[in-house]
């Protein structure tokens, strides 16, 4: 019981599930192939959708600073649309 809180991420994830996905999302969009190719909104969507098969969708609340430029919501929900390429974007941001 008490590694459920023994870090901030496990603690997040205890409560909101799924964090260690957007724990890994976080990480490559701030990479330096993520700050390169995500400049925009649109480029981010693009980018993620091309590269690694995840589709981010719209929502009514932000994820994280990380992840508006320009005041756009995301939904926590994503759409999978390559599983040969989420696969690897789960490999390399493990």
């Amino acid at each position: 019981m008490k590694d459920l809180y023994s870090t901030s991420e496990a603690r997040l994830d205890t409560i909101l599930g799924e964090v260690s996905f957007w724990a890994r999302m976080q990480r490559c969009r701030k990479s330096e192939e993520g700050q390169k190719h995500c400049t925009t909104d649109t480029n981010m969507r693009a980018w993620f959708q091309d590269t690694y098969g995840i589709k981010l969708l719209p929502g009514d609340t932000h994820i994280d600073g990380a992840w508006h430029h320009q005041s756009n919501s995301y939904s926590q929900e994503v759409e999978i649309v390559d599983e040969q390429k989420y696969m690897i974007f789960l490999l390399k941001w493990a």
